[in-house]
């Protein structure tokens, strides 16, 4: 071990020699340890203290202030005797004070007590010298004293309090400690704030948490002359007390009383933090050595004696890789371990730069002295060779500087330690004894070590208090909870998805006192406290909520309102603070394990539907829920992210549909008002598609009447003369040709405006006299849909395999396309005007439909009404997809072309030579018996698939399938489409809820239709002609009810919500049984003659469904 600087007080340790300055790095002949034996040197302004690996401490320099735990002064390394019952595993050094922290994370005090730095309730006068260690263990008060010290003072104990310290550091009189459990403990003077505590708080006796950061866990504190620092496990650096020069890295130099972010750092990747009196240095995950604070002996490095109040790179070490940073009290070391080299810069009064002088560096300077090896992982790199009589030369291991000087463990086999390394510790003795240097976080692997340790027969109160303790941390801290399953800072792996559910699995699986008991009480009961204030810094906090809603804690008995109220609602108030890039992190993990995902989706729309049934119940505020409603729809954004792992039916409320006036919750989305606490509008994935299409239905009905309105106003008082409806006439043998005229080709003459388009549709049929109360249109609808899809129309092509029918590519003529945009203006009529179409299109297109309407003004206006928040998640800036076949294009290909799908699947993921199969770029359409070949990319015919291009040549044959071949027929369509249905409620609407609204429900249970029937006309349930009615009906195959509904109401189909949706009435018409059944479809009315016979009524049933289409007046 070397050392050199300021000896004035022995504090270098080589004896008794006659410099009081040593300028060089000189060896301590009187240190008979091995080099490999040191485990921690520190340094204070006239002493220093080294640890041994064998727990040992020996001490040297000043005992003026007991700091050397001894009778007298030591210029040369002795062993602290008093200690020697316990193993120390740090110390740290104070300016004249000393503490050293056991094996068993029990820190030990002495020295000055000038400040309370020693924490001891007993030493009331604080001028008062202690030259023992005090420490804060249950130690033995009837121990005899040795007769030359006074006896051993017993203070406030940590274990007391549960605390195990793993690391300590000191400034001029205060000391910072962390816990293994991430508690950052300060204590001694306050007066600069460097305790973290109020400013009225000038000396802190006793061991006091500083005010928790609302950052992730701390791994490791810092201390210089007044002020102090933590370092959070991601990278967040948080400072308090003096800033007289900008020591804190603030931009200001106020002090700080509380603990403060240094913003500027947590970009930068900060690794480890060293102090001096007045300065502070900190190495970034790269290597990078950053300064600030006082520089006015050039203790910063860069090139001047300028104070910076703000991080500034030592420009002269950019280019190396710093691996340890030490401070003196004015000057400053870095190693640099690649190259060897140990730099020096700063205070050089007393030569503790080694450089052979006493001429002060404001540049980073070599430290004098051998040419130290320089360390790599290769084995090979320095070794000695063979049969070489040269001993292998040293490498520098670890540095350390306080006071005014300085000092380096060398040694020839012992790798350097890099300070930027934070090594997670999960081991656990079962003595208790943790003997760890960092904090220790939950891991698989340490849950079972203590599961193994306290079988299922212990009790509660028999767990050891530290254990408790831990597991109560662990268990109630949503920062500790954060750091379980990640692998280490820096690494590209931010959550170990498979430990985690492994851990959850086995939580679940072992039925112990300590799992069951004790890990849900501190969850439900400890953890909600910690959650009103937590803040969710960095994504790698987010593992919280990951883990949470995984463990197996939720069981029916649960759901408690206590538990709603005092947890979950406070666990979705903490999930509400997090920002886009966590919520796209979270969304990424959950892609890892459906079960997962899925049950955290039934988790939380189980607690939804209770917290709403609290809030109109009145236990709790309806505010309250809006944080419920935030997860909710991030879940949903998630599983649409991820290609629709789960029905849009797994995320509804069917309560809200009954118990909340949509009415009044759409006019106060429709105008901007805050009428209501929350909005329902505004996270529509708890509606169901029933409530959608009423709001639907409310939007479209205020556009009727409105353009209505505008009819009769320009009638009455423009002199302009319009229809207050959309009138169109047809005939049944021209149905295509007459709608296309009338609305296709008039509407782009400019003839039919806009407007005109969304007044309320009426149909009439030429030569009939039927009147359009809702019966017309939707036989006009199904009649014309039946031509246009027709094949001998040739727009639409039936894809055999899904049993749809899809644009055809060869039907891009100006009247084909004029056809489409007939076919999208009648399905956007449909849905304005609520008439159910069958329509077999896949749902490919209800995706292009509602991708394109993202992109119009409706849309956009449509989300600014929302009131949920920014927080749309997009894959692109979330993570790649593993393979093409995961892609949102191949899945709508898949439910378009489900055997072709299933080829490329196989020829994606099989490990044969894909070239033997002769595909090549291209697609062969077959027209008129002939073939045609369409290439996929230019010179496609020539380019053969081969393993390194398949997944771009199925990219391309579904990209071509499903969009450039017919791109200018769903442009088309589109454009008709949203000619007529571009209302703002759309953006409500799932695809596969758009669907609905066009198609309806096919119903195929009519079990109910009975229920839903009311009946007039001296008719009632009981009716002996109703009675054989339903005998009839019901006896039906479904094909045949199905043609009776058609038959009733227009259409086989009913709209979204089944047959409850209905209101059938049957009547009598008080006519004989010659008489057939006549059905008014616009109002769902059958007219029933009184049958004297079952087999009669079935005869005439069948006969006036068979005879049905058509519409007269009766």
């Amino acid at each position: 071990m070397l050392s050199w600087g300021r000896h004035t007080k022995g504090q270098l340790g080589q004896g008794g020699i006659e410099e009081e300055h040593v300028k060089l790095p000189r060896f301590m002949r009187h240190l008979t340890c091995a080099a490999n034996a040191i485990e921690d040197v520190a340094c204070g302004y006239d002493h220093t203290l080294v640890a041994l690996k064998s727990g040992v401490v020996l001490a040297f320099g000043s005992n003026e202030q007991g700091q050397l735990a001894q009778t007298f002064s030591r210029s040369r390394p002795e062993q602290v005797h008093v200690l020697s019952k316990v193993h120390v595993s740090r110390v740290a050094c104070g300016e004249g004070h000393s503490v050293a922290v056991t094996h068993s994370g029990d820190p030990v005090t002495w020295g000055s007590n000038s400040h309370g730095q020693l924490s001891q309730d007993k030493c009331e006068d604080n001028s008062r010298r202690i030259n023992i260690p005090l420490n804060f263990d249950d130690i033995d008060e009837e121990a005899p004293a040795k007769e030359d010290l006074p006896s051993l003072p017993i203070g406030t104990t940590f274990l007391k309090h549960c605390y195990v310290v793993c690391q300590v550091a000191c400034g001029a009189s205060h000391n910072v400690a962390l816990t293994i459990m991430s508690d950052v403990l300060c204590w001694g003077s306050n007066e600069r704030g460097q305790c973290g505590l109020p400013r009225n708080q000038r000396l802190v006796r006793k061991p006091t948490e500083v005010p928790e950061t609302p950052g992730s866990p701390i791994v490791s504190v810092a201390a210089g002359g007044s002020h102090s620092f933590a370092l959070s496990a991601y990278e967040h650096v948080y400072g308090w007390g003096c800033n007289t020069f900008g020591q804190l890295g603030l931009g200001h130099t106020t002090d700080q009383f509380e603990a403060v972010e240094v913003e500027c750092l947590h970009s930068l990747k900060v690794k480890y933090i060293a102090c001096g009196e007045d300065h502070t240095a900190v190495i970034t995950q790269t290597g990078g050595l950053l300064t600030f604070g006082s520089g006015s002996y050039g203790q910063l490095g860069h090139g001047d004696s300028r104070h910076e109040n703000t991080p500034k790179l030592v420009f002269e070490l950019s280019g190396s890789e710093v691996t340890q940073v030490a401070c003196g009290r004015r000057h400053t070391l870095a190693l640099v371990a690649v190259t060897g080299k140990l730099y020096a810069f700063g205070q050089n009064g007393c030569g503790q730069l080694g450089t052979g002088d006493y001429a002060t560096q404001n540049l980073p300077t070599l430290v004098a002295g051998q040419d130290w090896r320089a360390y790599s992982t290769d084995a090979d790199m320095g070794a000695q060779a063979p049969g070489s009589s040269t001993p292998p030369r040293a490498m520098i291991s670890l540095i350390a500087a306080g006071g005014d000087q300085s000092f380096a463990v060398v040694n020839t086999d012992s790798p350097p330690l890099d300070f930027r390394v934070i090594m997670h510790q999960d081991r656990l003795a079962i003595n208790s004894e943790l003997g760890c240097t960092r904090p220790i976080f939950l891991s698989g692997k340490l849950l079972r070590r203590l599961v193994e340790y306290y079988p299922d027969d212990t009790s509660t109160e028999r767990l050891n208090p530290v254990i408790r303790k831990l597991f109560e941390h662990i268990f109630s801290t949503p920062a500790t909870m954060a750091m379980c399953f990640g692998s280490s800072p820096g690494s590209e792996k931010v959550l170990d998805y498979v430990d985690m559910l492994d851990t959850v699995e086995f939580i679940n699986d072992h039925d112990t006192q300590l799992l069951t008991l004790l890990m849900p009480l501190y969850i439900q009961t400890f953890l909600p406290l910690r959650l009103v204030q937590w803040h969710p810094p960095t994504v790698e906090s987010c593992r919280f909520f990951m883990f949470l809603l995984a463990l197996p804690i939720y069981d029916e008995d649960v759901f408690t309102p206590n538990f709603i109220e005092e947890f979950f609602l406070k666990f979705c108030h903490c999930f509400s603070r997090t920002n886009l890039i966590q919520r796209q992190a979270m969304a990424s993990w959950f892609n890892a394990d459906l079960d997962h995902f899925r049950k955290a989706v039934e988790l939380c729309r189980r607690c939804a539907r209770e917290a709403l049934a609290l809030a109109f119940s009145q236990v709790i505020q309806f505010h309250l829920l809006k944080s419920v409603l935030i997860l909710m729809d991030f879940l949903y954004q998630v599983n649409v992210l991820w290609f629709e792992s789960l029905p849009v039916e797994a995320f509804y409320i069917g309560e809200l549909t009954k118990r909340v006036h949509l009415e009044n919750h759409y006019v106060d989305w429709e105008s901007k008002h805050d009428s209501f606490p929350i909005c329902f509008m505004s996270f529509p994935c708890v509606l169901d598609v029933d409530a959608k299409s009423k709001i639907l239905e409310l939007d479209n009905n205020n556009f009727r009447k409105s353009n209505q309105m505008r009819a009769q106003i320009s009638t009455m008082f423009v002199g302009q003369p319009e229809l207050p409806c959309l009138l169109v006439s047809v005939r049944r043998n021209s149905i295509v040709n007459d709608a296309i005229q009338q609305l296709t080709r008039a509407n782009f003459l400019g003839q039919l405006k806009l407007y005109d388009l969304r007044k309320p549709l009426k149909v009439e049929f030429m030569n009939e006299e039927g009147i359009d109360d809702g019966g017309v249109k939707k036989e006009f609808f199904i009649l014309l849909f039946r031509d246009l899809l027709d094949e001998q129309y040739g727009m639409f092509t039936v894809r055999p395999d899904s049993n749809t029918r899809y644009f055809s590519l060869w039907a891009d003529c100006q009247d084909d396309l004029d056809n489409f945009n007939l076919v999208g203006m009648m399905c956007g009529l449909a849905i304005y005007n609520n008439v159910i179409i069958d329509v077999p299109f896949p749902m490919v297109l209800y995706h292009k439909l509602m991708t394109t309407y993202k992109n119009s003004a409706a849309y956009q206006e449509a989300r600014s009404r929302s009131k949920a928040g920014p927080k749309q998640i997009e894959l692109s800036r979330t993570t790649e997809i593993a393979c093409y076949t995961q892609s949102a294009d191949f899945r709508m290909f898949a439910s378009l072309e489900p055997q072709v799908a299933r080829r490329f699947r196989n020829m994606l993921s099989s490990s044969d030579d894909v070239s033997e199969l002769e595909i090549f770029f291209e697609k062969t359409e077959i027209q008129f018996d002939m073939p045609k070949v369409f290439e996929l990319k230019p010179g496609g015919s020539g380019i053969r698939v081969d393993n390194e291009n398949r997944e771009e040549y199925v990219r391309l044959y579904v990209e071509y399938v499903l969009h450039e071949s017919i791109k200018k027929q769903y442009e088309s369509f589109a454009k008709g489409f949203f000619a007529v249905c571009e209302s703002r409620t759309l953006s409500l609407m799932h695809p596969t809820e758009l669907q609905a609204l066009v198609t309806g429900d096919q119903v195929q249970d009519f079990s109910r239709l009975p229920e839903v029937t009311q009946y007039q006309g001296g008719f009632c349930a009981n009716h002996p002609t109703v009675k054989m009615f339903w005998e009839v009906f019901l006896a039906f195959d479904v094909a045949t009810q199905q043609k009776f509904l058609q038959f009733l109401t227009g259409s086989d189909r009913v709209p979204v919500g089944g047959l409850s949706t209905l209101r059938v009435v049957i009547q009598s018409n008080n006519s004989g049984q010659d008489y057939l059944p006549v059905a008014h479809t616009c109002f769902n009315v059958l007219d029933l003659p009184i049958y004297k016979s079952k087999q009669v009524l079935e005869s005439k049933l069948i006969q006036a469904m068979t005879l049905a289409e058509g519409f007269h007046l009766v």
